[in-house]
């Protein structure tokens, strides 16, 4: 619907009020919408160090603040998400000792891993009988190939 002056009413009226990035829309100067999944996933922790620089990785949460309300050491940076992803990760850099431990900490109250997974003796039969149905194939290709060629010699 348009006004007399030409400007659309709606949640943008105007050309320059309103930023659309994708996923998120921007109303004004300094004014943000997020839209957030209704699936709540917790960061999983990680400490990295290569020599002397060590970082910590906060990876697969879905909302933009969640490793900040877990470590506070995370506040300085922001939160990224690849095109495409649903889920956030974050990184910082570590310049304490208690930076570290706190990461460290973090780590270890993650549940990286979870369960282990267990030995299935029908999917272990499954994968046997792949492999002997790909060996027979192979032995046929094979067979046939070397029939052809010894025919061509034959000629």
């Amino acid at each position: 619907m348009k006004t007399e002056s030409g400007v659309g009413w709606g949640l943008c009226p105007g050309a320059s009020c309103c930023v659309n990035t994708g996923y998120k829309t921007i109303f004004g100067t300094g004014t943000s919408l997020t839209v957030e999944p209704k699936s709540v996933s917790e960061p999983a922790f990680y400490k990295l160090s290569d020599g002397g620089a060590a970082a910590c990785l906060a990876s697969d949460f879905s909302r933009v603040n969640a490793a900040e309300q877990q470590l506070e050491l995370f506040s300085g940076s922001a939160a990224v998400r690849v095109e495409g992803e649903s889920l956030f990760n974050q990184l910082v850099l570590l310049t304490s000792e208690e930076e570290e431990e706190a990461c460290e900490r973090a780590e270890d109250d993650s549940d990286v891993c979870g369960e282990p997974v267990e030995p299935d003796g029908e999917v272990n039969m499954m994968s046997v009988t792949m492999l002997g149905l790909r060996l027979l194939f192979f032995k046929s290709v094979v067979f046939n190939v070397l029939m052809t060629l010894r025919l061509w010699i034959s000629q």
